[in-house]
């Protein structure tokens, strides 16, 4: 290879390696500003910054800034920023320098992604850093107050007259120093006879504690006797209510045989019910009726069986609810139910206490409060109006004012999500309005399982339910009257 080849090689070599090293240096990038996004924000000042100064964030370099020009009175810096570096819709920009005379740089907090990208064109919110200037400022108006402070001083204790008012002071705190000592030696014996009597309360508290502490011990075990002797019979009453409960899945299993036997047109009653000719019928008789009986004929009838366990008052409500629909957005709602509202109740008792400074037995009223179910049959009538998938309700509440709204949804209005607020006025017993927040899903044909929350707002009276019920629509109605022609 001749000399001119190979100093030409090495040449080309130089230049290549000290390429890369610029570009390591100075932390260039190939491809220029396609590399980085460029924003822009306002300062009130920027002394101190220059262009291609810094932008860090955590202190790691993720650009330069790029022009500083003035604008309507502010500073508007325009910042190159790295493609790797987003920034979200909550991302702040602020002036810091690098130790007290150090460069300044431009510190970027780029936000939380949960807020988004920041939109394009809009400036970054720029908020003051700590700069030396801000110190400086600072140090000066601390500077002017400890002279105003120090002047004041000076104007109130210097010369003769501040020498006479700090003598006075003296003279004072020496004078009441002598007081006290005297007040102390003078009821020095009442002192002692003060500290006797706490000691000799003390010695007789330590002798009857142990005393209360074996009466309380003494009450436990009565407590555990008693519940011994009734053992038997709390195991009788759980026993009870788990045959109950047996029977209750008994009686479930024994109405599904029967649904599905009906499906499937099994016996005389599930013939007629699948036969679409006799159900044809009975729907022109019942159509037939209705229009004898005038406008009930363009009436929908909607009716809800349903029941509740209280979980709380270990109580039930049980509730038959009538819907008359002229419309399908609106309708009229009446119901009967039997429901075991909560009151609060108080109780007063007389008990005997030691007195805690005496030690001996004195007599006092105990008060206590305890919530007590108050069932009874109560009415409801209420105008609905139906806006989409929300219910808007209106009028009688069990008996009270109140209304409610309540979002049904999915296919046949299978899932309904309900709130309830009636009985608006304030009693010691029920200190503030009920709420009722209910939530129910239809699982199969018209049955359907619910639960909610009861008295929200009264928190001695709040209670979960869990339940369910039977709906019955203008056609499943329909098709009950007519069996019932049938069958006489």
């Amino acid at each position: 290879m001749k000399l001119e080849t190979k100093a030409g090689l090495f040449f080309t070599g130089a230049l290549a390696l000290a390429g890369v090293l610029i570009f390591r240096t100075e932390k260039l990038e190939i491809g220029g500003k396609r590399n980085q996004t460029e924003r822009f924000t306002y300062f009130d000042q920027v002394a101190g910054l220059n262009l291609q100064s810094k932008v860090l964030v955590a202190g790691v370099r993720v650009g330069e800034v790029r022009t500083i020009a003035l604008e309507n009175g502010k500073a508007r810096v325009v910042i190159g920023l790295s493609n790797e570096c987003p920034i979200y819709g909550d991302a702040t920009v602020s002036l810091g320098s690098i130790g007290i005379l150090g460069e300044k740089f431009v510190d970027l907090d780029p936000g939380h992604s949960a807020k988004g990208p920041f939109p394009e064109g809009k400036p970054l919110p720029s908020k003051a850093g700590v700069s030396l200037d801000n110190l400086m400022e600072t140090l000066a108006g601390i500077g002017k107050d400890v002279k105003g402070v120090t002047q004041a001083l000076n104007e109130s204790i210097g010369g003769e007259q501040g020498r006479q008012k700090l003598d006075e002071i003296v003279d004072n705190i020496r004078q009441l120093t002598g007081e006290m000592r005297a007040m102390a030696q003078e009821n020095h014996g009442a002192i002692n006879h003060t500290l006797a009597n706490v000691e000799a309360i003390s010695a007789e508290l330590k002798d009857r504690l142990p005393k209360l502490a074996q009466q309380f011990e003494t009450v436990g075990k009565n407590l555990n006797a008693i519940l011994e002797e009734n053992r038997p019979e709390l195991k009788g009453i759980m026993g009870d209510v788990r045959k109950l409960a047996a029977s209750f899945q008994g009686s479930a299993d024994n109405i599904k045989s029967l649904t599905d036997k009906l499906n499937r047109g099994e016996g005389t009653i599930g013939k007629l019910l699948n036969d679409e000719t006799t159900v044809k019928k009975i729907n022109e008789a019942v159509d037939n009726l209705n229009g004898l009986l005038g406008g009930v004929g363009k009436m929908d009838f909607r009716l809800d069986m349903n029941g509740a366990q209280w979980d709380k008052r270990k109580d039930s409500r049980v509730g038959l609810d009538l819907e008359i629909a002229p419309q399908p957005d609106y309708w009229y709602a009446i119901g009967l139910g039997s429901t075991p509202d909560g009151k609060i109740a108080e109780s007063t008792r007389t008990v005997t206490k030691l007195d805690p400074i005496t030690g001996q037995p004195v007599t006092v009223l105990e008060k206590s409060q305890y919530v007590t179910s108050d069932r009874a049959l109560t009415a409801s009538a209420q105008f609905a109006k139906r806006i989409g998938p929300a219910v808007f309700s209106a009028g009688i509440v069990e008996g009270k004012g109140g209304g409610g709204l309540e979002f049904r949804t999915l296919e046949g209005d299978r899932l309904r999500l309900g709130v309830l607020a009636y009985d608006f006025s304030k009693r010691d017993d029920k200190p503030n309005p009920r709420y009722r927040f209910t939530t129910s899903y239809q699982f199969w044909k018209g049955a359907y399982v619910q639960a909610g929350i009861q008295d929200i707002g009264n928190k001695d009276l709040r209670t979960v339910f869990f339940g369910g019920g039977l709906r019955w629509r203008d056609e499943d109605l329909k098709k009950l009257v007519g069996l019932a022609g049938v069958a006489k």
